[in-house]
């Protein structure tokens, strides 16, 4: 199964985007923090308990760049998508947690273009509350592989496949803001 490896993953966020030069502005980052892995990434959150720290890391990839997130939302957010995809820019993310909540977002050109419940990949029509493009239309699947199937959708959009390696690389890692502060109304 695609993404599998996933399945081990209680909460995250991963986004794509072309526009790298927008990220640590968009994100609300502080200066480089150092290098972790994903795992050490999400124990700096763990050590902040209860205390909410939020954390980004970035991959590039060609001229895109990945940004991973343990237990944070941030590119979740549309106003994060918006600021990510200015100016001919693209950003898809996916963000679930250990809640089952979670979603796909995606702007192009600084509008959103998608934004959806991870747990309904495809549904066969566009809920008055989501914006679902027509990759997303369809017959829905087994919960079992919806969040594998939003990784799917991640990588048709962004020709990006999501490597389980990753997590093991030492990434630079930034101290992000939490997307209620950063924002007057990011969910809008």
């Amino acid at each position: 199964m695609t993404y599998a490896w996933t399945h081990s993953i209680e909460a995250w966020t991963v986004a794509v985007t072309n526009r790298p030069d927008l990220v640590l502005e968009a994100y609300g980052a502080e200066p480089l923090l150092d290098h972790r892995t994903f795992g050490e990434a999400g124990a700096l959150q763990a050590d902040a308990y209860p205390a909410l720290l939020f954390h980004g890391q970035l991959r590039d990839h060609g001229a895109q760049v990945v940004v991973l997130e343990s237990n944070g939302w941030t590119g979740s957010v549309p106003e994060v998508a918006r600021r990510c995809s200015a100016a001919g820019g693209h950003f898809f993310s996916v963000y679930w947690n250990v809640n089952a909540h979670g979603c796909v977002t995606e702007g192009k050109d600084g509008v959103i273009t998608a934004k959806f419940e991870v747990l309904y990949p495809f549904q066969p029509e566009q809920l008055s509350s989501e914006v679902r493009p027509g990759w997303a239309l369809g017959s829905p699947t087994d919960l079992d592989r919806a969040y594998q199937d939003c990784l799917t959708h991640l990588e048709e959009q962004t020709g990006v496949r999501i490597q389980q390696e990753w997590l093991d690389e030492r990434l630079p890692t930034y101290r992000i803001a939490d997307p209620a502060t950063l924002y007057p109304d990011p969910w809008v």
